[in-house]
C-alpha cells in the first residue's frame, strides 16, 4: 500500500525573546517563548523520485533544490529513501517574516518522513540538537509542543502550559534577513527589551517605527516576533481581533487574524493506493 500523508506546518510567535550570551562558534545563547498559531503551511508526501514542489500565495522566491529546509527535514529522516518519495509544500507563511515558517516545514517534512517508514522521532535532547543544524527554530517544531520555552541556541525545548488566543498579524511590505538582525545586535542591548531583537530590526528597518504607531493608534499592543518583520497584538476577544484587522486594513496594511494553538498539528493519512 502506497500512503499519502498530510501535515500542517505551523507559524509560530516569540511571546519574549532574551537573548543572554554568545559561545566562541559566534551563535547567539536565547530564552524564548514560542507559541504556534494557527497560520501555517501544508506539506503531502506521496511516492515519487526524489521531487520537491514548492506552489501557494508565498512559495515566489522559494528554493526547490536540496538546501531547501523542507527537503533537508525530509532527508534528516529518510536519507538517501527521500529519492523514492515526492514532497509538496503550499506556502502561506511569509518569508523572511520572524514566523519561523521555513523551520516549521522542515520539522513538519521530518515527521513525515518518520511516519513514512513507520518510525517514532525521537525528540530527546540530542535528536533536537541535531535538527539545529537545519535551523535554530527547527527543534521546537520538532518537539511537538504548542508552547515551549527554548533555550540554548534553539537546541533546548521545554513545554509550557499552552492557551489559545486571537492575534492580529501585520505583514509589513519587507523582509528581514535573521542572520542581519543578529549581526545589528549590541551586546549592551541583551536582556534589555521583550523581544531584543527589536531595537537592531528598527535599525535595519526603520519603518517599523511608524507601523508600530499605527497599530497603537488602531487599538493594538503591537509586538514584533523573532527577528521581525512581523508585528503581532494579542487580542482578549475574537471581536476586538477582528475590529482592530478591520481598522488595519482600512489603511492598506496586509493584515490577518489567528489564533494561538493548544496542540502541534496531526499527521493525516488522506489516502491508500494499491
Amino acid at each position: 500500500m502506497t500512503p499519502r500523508l498530510r501535515l500542517a506546518a505551523p507559524a509560530k510567535l516569540n511571546l519574549r525573546l532574551s537573548v543572554i550570551g554568545r559561545r566562541d562558534d559566534g551563535f547567539h545563547l536565547l530564552d524564548s517563548t514560542f507559541v504556534l498559531v494557527d497560520l501555517d503551511d501544508e506539506l503531502e508526501l506521496t511516492a515519487g523520485a526524489g521531487e520537491l514542489e514548492c506552489m501557494g500565495p508565498e512559495a515566489a522566491g522559494l528554493t526547490t533544490d536540496r538546501d531547501n529546509l523542507a527537503w533537508r527535514g525530509l532527508h534528516a529522516a529518510l536519507g538517501d529513501r527521500a529519492g523514492d518519495v515526492r514532497l509538496e509544500l503550499r506556502k502561506r507563511i511569509p518569508l523572511a517574516a520572524g514566523l519561523g515558517g521555513g523551520s516549521s516545514d522542515a520539522a513538519a517534512a521530518w515527521r513525515l518522513g518518520h511516519a513514512w517508514l513507520d518510525t517514532v522521532p525521537g525528540t530527546k535532547p540530542d535528536d533536537l540538537a541535531q535538527l539545529g543544524r537545519i535551523g535554530a527554530d527547527v527543534p521546537f517544531f520538532a518537539a511537538g509542543h504548542p508552547a515551549a520555552r527554548v533555550t540554548g541556541i534553539g537546541e533546548q525545548v521545554e513545554a509550557v502550559p499552552a492557551t489559545t488566543a486571537p492575534v492580529v498579524l501585520v505583514h509589513p511590505p519587507f523582509g528581514l534577513s535573521t542572520s542581519a538582525v543578529f549581526g545589528e545586535l549590541r551586546p549592551d542591548e541583551w536582556g534589555r527589551l521583550e523581544n531584543d531583537l527589536f531595537a537592531p530590526a528598527r535599525r535595519l528597518r526603520p519603518e517599523l517605527d511608524a507601523l508600530f504607531a499605527r497599530v497603537a493608534a488602531a487599538g493594538g499592543e503591537p509586538r514584533l516576533t523573532g527577528s521581525g518583520p512581523t508585528i503581532f497584538s494579542l487580542c482578549e476577544t475574537a471581536a476586538a481581533a477582528d475590529v482592530l484587522a478591520r481598522r488595519l486594513d482600512a489603511e492598506g496594511l496586509r493584515v490577518s487574524v489567528t489564533r494561538t494553538r493548544d496542540a502541534a498539528a496531526s499527521i493525516e493519512r488522506i489516502s491508500e493506493e494499491g
